[in-house]
């Protein structure tokens, strides 16, 4: 399986044609390194960012490729779901690790831990 991660300016302008290249399988966009690009970090409800989800959309299911994005919700998927993807994953990485940091951290307090989130 071969998955193109759509996440610079100029993927986004060829999304079109990288769709078209036989072998590929999967337009997977990365939205938190495309908000970047694009000059709105982290505005995954930009109406750019939307833009550039319905254009990936578009091109994916033009050309016969699955197509997809991180969510960060149910909701979000079921947007997505509906808009065709078939290539869906919750959050990212980053996120994952602080989540269970957390959870860790709010497990062992109730045993007397403390955690000093500071660089030593």
């Amino acid at each position: 399986v071969i998955i193109i991660q759509i996440e610079t300016v100029a993927a986004l302008e060829n999304v079109e044609q990288i769709a078209q290249v036989d072998g590929v399988d999967i337009i997977m966009m990365g939205p938190g390194d495309l908000s970047l690009q694009l000059g709105i970090p982290g505005e995954f409800n930009h109406p750019t960012i939307q833009a550039a989800t319905e254009r990936i959309a578009a091109a994916a299911n033009r050309f016969g490729k699955h197509w997809g994005r991180p969510v960060g919700s149910v909701d979000e998927a079921k947007k997505y779901l509906d808009m065709d993807a078939r290539f869906i994953t919750y959050g990212a990485d980053i996120v994952t690790i602080k989540a269970a940091h957390e959870k860790m951290q709010s497990d062992y307090s109730k045993l007397g831990f403390t955690f000093d989130n500071r660089l030593a």
